[in-house]
C-alpha cells in the first residue's frame, strides 16, 4: 500500500507542475468565470428574474458560475490525458512497476487546485459587482467541498473523455460533453421559467441539485434534500467515472 500511495503522490505532483510550468492552464479557472460574472452582472442580470427575495441576479447566479468554472477545470483533464496517450507517455509509465491508476489521478488531483483557484477567483469578481453572502465560515467551507466534489466527479468524467478520444483533436470536442449538462441546469436561470418538458430534467439532475445546494448554503439555509442528493450522485459518478476511466487507461497502455 505505501508503494501505491507513492505512486498516487508522484503522479500528483507531476501534474501540478505542470500547472507551474504552464500558468495558461489556468485560464480556464481564471479568465472565463470572470467574464461570466461581468456578462451576467451588467449584460443579462436586468433581464432575468430570479425570484430571489431581493432581486439580485448575482446571488442567484454566482454559485451556478463556481460550477461552470469546476466544468472549465476539468476539461483540462481531457486535454492532459490526451496528450499523454499521443506523445507515448503512457507507454513509458507502462513499462514501470507502478500503480497504472495514479497516472490518471495525478490529472484528476491536479483539477482540484485549479478549482480552488477559480474558486477564489470567481469570489473575488462576484464581491467587486455586489455579490453578498449570508454564509458564515462553516457554510463557506461546506459551498467549497461541494464545489470541489463535482469538480472530482467531472473531471473523472473527464478523464474518460480524454482516454475515449483517438486523437486530441477529438478528445477536445467530445469534452463538450461536460459542458453541456451544467448550461442544461438551474445554474444560470431558475429552473421554473424553462418549458415543463425540459424543466422535468433540468430541475432533478445532479448539477442542478449541486447549484441548489451552493445557493442554500451559501444563503445561511438549510440545504435540505438538495445537499445530499447531489453529494449522492456525484459520489455515484465518481465510483463509475474512475472505474471506467482506470479499465480504459489500462487497456490503452497494453494495446
Amino acid at each position: 500500500m505505501k508503494w501505491i500511495a507513492s505512486d498516487y503522490w508522484e503522479m500528483i505532483k507531476r501534474s501540478l507542475r505542470h500547472i507551474r510550468h504552464d500558468p495558461e492552464q489556468l485560464t480556464n479557472v481564471t479568465l472565463q468565470p470572470v467574464l461570466m460574472v461581468v456578462l451576467m452582472k451588467f449584460v443579462l442580470g436586468g433581464a432575468i428574474s430570479t425570484g430571489f427575495a431581493d432581486g439580485s441576479y448575482i446571488d442567484f447566479v454566482l454559485p451556478g458560475i463556481f460550477i461552470v468554472a469546476a466544468a472549465f477545470a476539468a476539461i483540462s483533464t481531457t486535454t492532459s490525458v490526451a496528450v499523454d496517450l499521443q506523445d507515448g507517455v503512457t507507454d513509458r509509465f507502462r513499462t514501470l512497476p507502478m500503480a497504472k491508476s495514479a497516472v490518471v489521478t495525478g490529472h484528476v488531483i491536479a483539477d482540484l487546485a485549479r478549482s480552488l483557484v477559480g474558486v477564489a477567483v470567481t469570489a473575488a469578481a462576484g464581491y467587486a459587482v455586489g455579490f453578498r453572502a449570508s454564509a458564515g465560515l462553516g457554510g463557506w467551507m461546506a459551498a467549497i467541498a461541494v464545489i470541489l466534489l463535482v469538480t472530482l466527479a467531472l473531471s473523472w468524467l473527464a478523464a474518460l473523455v480524454g482516454l475515449l478520444g483517438k486523437s486530441l483533436e477529438v478528445a477536445q470536442q467530445l469534452a463538450a460533453v461536460i459542458i453541456i449538462p451544467v448550461f442544461l441546469s438551474g445554474a444560470l436561470v431558475p429552473a421554473g421559467t424553462m418549458p415543463g418538458w425540459l424543466r422535468v430534467v433540468t430541475a432533478n439532475q445532479p448539477i442542478t441539485e449541486a447549484v441548489d445546494s451552493l445557493r442554500a448554503l451559501l444563503a445561511g439555509q438549510p440545504a435540505g434534500t438538495h445537499l445530499w442528493l447531489a453529494v449522492t450522485e456525484f459520489a455515484a459518478i465518481i465510483v463509475i467515472a474512475f472505474t471506467l476511466a482506470t479499465t480504459l487507461f489500462r487497456r490503452a497502455a497494453t494495446a
